[in-house]
């Protein structure tokens, strides 16, 4: 119809490439490779989603030297002076959000110095670099210090995780071959939500180690007894 001249051969049929499989991800080749980008993908995400939510349990903890929190702390409970309810809430002063806003943008502060890192020393070096440091300024996290001191830290230690996530997103795909890059791709993917969901049970360790199942039924229990009486009066 279009006025060609076939090429001269015959046709075959096209050689399939192997599948990758999950043996292959275990195979002595590449054994060391993904055991390591597993616990890299595990920790990271640990890490990303346990300063999210451990940001609020270091304000709370009041790290700032020499300074008195602005913060409350609201007590809910019934009438009766015998039972007094466990359950409070803090709330949060306008500093603490500001600190929990600037810390956020570090997220994407700091992502054109992470590309020149990646682009001039490497995925691998790039990697362990911003690694290591999250890892220092999560143990500077416990030290007192400065209002300006905890913002910088909370900023660069959100500004290190998000790169850790750049850097990993980008070597998991370069490090297999292209019949197990999907699959390496996935099962790293998978240990990053086991991460992210063992996350919050650590970073409220303080609330899981206070209260319990049971408390907090009497906890809700008695915030609606409280609101009845309220509505009563």
């Amino acid at each position: 119809m279009n006025r060609s001249v076939m090429p001269e051969g015959k046709l075959v049929e096209p050689v399939l490439e192997k599948r990758g499989r999950f043996a292959d991800l275990l195979d002595a080749k590449y054994l060391r490779t993904t055991l390591q980008i597993w616990v890299i993908w595990l920790g990271i995400s640990f890490a990303y989603y346990g300063v999210i939510l451990a940001s609020a349990e270091l304000l709370e903890r009041d790290l700032v030297c020499g300074s008195k929190s602005d913060s409350a702390v609201v007590v809910t409970g019934g009438d009766s002076g015998e039972s007094q309810s466990p359950c409070y809430c803090h709330m949060f002063a306008p500093s603490d959000y500001r600190t929990m806003i600037i810390s956020t943008i570090g997220e994407i502060a700091l992502n054109p110095l992470n590309i020149l890192g990646i682009n001039f020393l490497g995925r691998r070096l790039s990697l362990s670099i911003t690694m290591g440091c999250t890892a220092l300024f999560f143990l500077l996290l416990n030290i007192c210090t400065s209002s300006a001191g905890l913002i910088g830290f909370l900023f660069m230690l959100r500004a290190l995780v998000a790169a850790n996530f750049n850097t990993v997103y980008i070597y998991t795909a370069e490090v297999y071959p292209t019949t197990m890059r999907a699959l390496g791709m996935g099962t790293s993917g998978s240990l990053c939500r086991i991460g992210a969901m063992v996350a919050p049970f650590i970073s409220q360790r303080a609330l899981l180690l206070v209260n319990h199942f049971i408390l907090y039924c009497r906890c809700e229990i008695n915030g609606e007894l409280s609101r009845t009486q309220t509505k009563r009066n």
